[in-house]
């Protein structure tokens, strides 16, 4: 399989979620995020929401290589899903051979979930849920400003700062965190950070920026085992994701790419972030 058929498999996956009107990284994480069996890493990016896709009692993903040293082997009939990653080769520099260049080729591989094997033990696995909400916030660095209010969630690019209702006016503690996680992904675009947010007016740049507002937030709802709260104007996203996936058909992997660098941005150090895509 090339490049193109891959990112093609990848987007009419995506496509035929959002046709069911179902938004693939929402979940009640009762599993945990998707990782590494083996190095028990969070996956990342765009395998992050591939891997969303099943729907397998376990968090845990290996190929069959992983298993096979773990003396397990598939179930019959068990069937894979592809990854993608990037193996960087060492080349000499065209214009000037005595130095060398590191070139990233694009890779794929075949993931099993730990279910779909003899290694799976159910009553003995752990929850792949690694940080606390307020550890999140906490350990930031620097720390945004946020204000409460009795209205509504937003990110105030102006005046850099966020504004959300009192915990308490939300119906849980996880509704409110998952949607103070949502403005902070707008926070981390600010010139002064990532410098990515769009012009107002920028109508497909700004649907692209709240898509990746809802994988990264996502993301961290996922390591701290959380549910994502429902997006407002659901339906109206997905139509127009939908139409964003027939016009640029890498919409979802370059939005995974610069959410996780949100992500990363937010959780800055810690070793679930900054380990190589699984």
């Amino acid at each position: 399989m090339n490049r193109n058929e891959l990112f093609d498999r990848i987007t009419n996956q995506i496509k035929a979620k959002l046709e069911e009107g179902v938004l693939p990284w929402r979940k009640s994480w009762k599993t945990g995020v998707p990782s590494n069996f083996i190095t028990k890493n969070p996956y990342r990016g765009i395998n992050f929401i591939m891997l969303l896709l099943n729907n397998y009692p376990s968090p845990y993903y290996l190929s069959f290589l992983q298993c096979k040293l773990k003396r397990g082997m598939l179930n019959k009939g068990a069937h894979g899903t592809q990854i993608i990653y990037y193996e960087v080769k060492v080349y000499p520099d065209r214009k000037d051979p005595e130095k060398l260049k590191n070139i990233p080729l694009l890779r794929y591989s075949t993931v099993f979930n730990l279910s779909q094997t003899s290694l799976y033990k159910p009553d003995t696995e752990e929850k792949a849920i690694i940080l606390s909400c307020e550890e999140v916030i906490s350990q930031m660095n620097p720390q945004p400003v946020i204000k409460n209010n009795i209205g509504h969630c937003y990110y105030a690019p102006v005046d850099d700062y966020i504004s959300v209702p009192a915990i308490n006016d939300f119906q849980s503690s996880g509704e409110y965190y998952s949607s103070l996680f949502h403005e902070l992904i707008h926070w981390t675009g600010n010139e002064k950070r990532l410098n990515r947010l769009p012009a107002r007016k920028d109508v497909n740049n700004t649907m692209s920026e709240e898509l990746v507002a809802e994988i990264g937030s996502a993301y961290l709802c996922g390591l701290c085992g959380i549910e994502s709260s429902v997006i407002d104007n659901q339906a109206s996203y997905i139509a127009s994701w939908l139409k964003g996936l027939n016009d640029d058909p890498m919409l979802f992997l370059n939005a995974s790419v610069v959410a996780q660098k949100a992500v990363s941005f937010i959780i800055g150090n810690y070793e679930t972030v900054n380990v190589p895509i699984n």
